[in-house]
């Protein structure tokens, strides 16, 4: 007679290129031996199921499951388990030793210091040989090339020129937005944020749009250092939209004066967009606009943001930013491009639009030269 399988799931929780392992305690089988956290799938729950319950049970966690890592059969003096291996992704809280005896974060090079249940020196064995960056870069390309559309990407190759035709997919948005929300919730999501530099067009906005609903303020600040020198084109840089920054707009202002400052465009272009955004409303101060006008450069899609930013405060501050045009402190083309786009807007009274189209200054320069 065959001996009867134990179904068993376990969590290769990941923290960057660190997973969980924690120690058996002393009074079980196998004691004082380190595994990673699970335990037995009840008949009537899935893998996954079971998983969400054994992290909730000995961690005090709740895990976001991903993909199978792999699976094996071991056969104790007591028992043969069948022992799936999930990626896994802690969603909600610190881990606490509930049943273990210690636990540890750990690296690859590391796990051979700690002595492991026979059961999963296999998957130690494939642990070693794993780089799990190129692993899950491997699978979101596929995913981004599955997506891909070919006459879209024809299409928006023309609306993004600073990107080299070969790094763009042709994936629209909205299947882009649908993956980020997938990726958001699985154990890959952290690891993918730190394989900077990323090689597609799609990485790039994924990457943008999953940094965009972080909530931690801080976290989202220190992401945005690394990632913001990364954007080479004005469309990844527009759609950063950081849901951490709304509830903190004081602290956000020592931010934007650096990146303001910098000489990365794309990072100054994100900095005027964040002052449009988020101090234009009940945030606003006088002095705001200065720290718009006083960007010098002749970058084209710099000057563009400025403009931009001169049409939007004249629709919600308009006493405050028409000076800025009666005493000309923009240069010509970016002053005349800001009236053009005031007058485009609906928020912009009939009388204030003929003022404005007054203050035109002629010039033959229809675009801004380049550096």
């Amino acid at each position: 007679m065959e001996p009867r399988i134990t179904e068993v799931v376990a969590a290769l929780i990941w923290d960057g290129n660190r997973f969980l392992a924690c120690q058996r305690p002393a009074h079980k089988d196998r004691a004082l031996l380190w595994e990673f956290a699970g335990g037995k799938v009840e008949p009537d729950e899935t893998g996954p199921q079971a998983l969400i319950r054994e992290c909730r049970e000995e961690l005090g966690i709740t895990v976001s499951v991903g993909d199978v890592f792999m699976d094996v059969t071991h056969t104790y003096p007591d028992l043969t388990i069948h022992l799936t291996l999930y990626h896994a992704a802690i969603a909600k809280g610190t881990p606490r030793l509930l049943e273990h005896s210690a636990m540890r974060w750990v690296t690859v090079k590391e796990m051979d210091a700690l002595p492991f249940c026979p059961a999963d020196a296999v998957i130690l064995e494939r642990l070693r040989g794993y780089d799990r960056s190129e692993d899950v870069r491997r699978r979101l390309t596929e995913q981004l090339f599955s997506l891909g559309d070919a006459a879209y990407r024809e299409f928006h190759c023309r609306l993004i020129p600073t990107v080299p035709p070969e790094a763009v997919i042709g994936v629209r948005t909205p299947a882009l937005r649908s993956l980020a929300k997938e990726l958001q919730r699985s154990p890959d999501a952290s690891v993918f944020l730190d394989s900077l530099p990323h090689r597609y067009y799609e990485e790039n906005n994924l990457h943008g749009m999953l940094l965009s609903e972080m909530r931690d303020f801080d976290r989202t600040i220190a992401e945005l250092d690394r990632f913001l020198p990364s954007v080479d084109n004005w469309a990844t840089c527009d759609l950063l939209a950081p849901r951490a920054f709304r509830s903190h707009p004081p602290e956000l202002l020592p931010h934007i004066d650096r990146w303001l400052a910098s000489d990365h465009p794309y990072t100054v272009r994100f900095a005027i967009g964040m002052l449009m955004k988020y101090y234009l409303d009940e945030a606003f101060m006088p002095e705001y606009p200065d720290r718009v006008a006083a960007v010098t450069g002749k970058d084209y899609y710099i000057r563009m943001m400025v403009a931009w930013y001169f049409a939007t405060a004249l629709a919600k501050q308009y006493e405050a930013a028409l000076p800025y045009l009666e005493t000309r402190r923009l240069d010509p083309w970016t002053h005349n491009k800001a009236i053009q786009k005031a007058v485009e807007s609906y928020r912009i009274t009939d009388t204030q639009k003929t003022y404005l189209r007054s203050l035109k200054i002629k010039t033959r320069a229809k675009t801004p030269p380049d550096d």
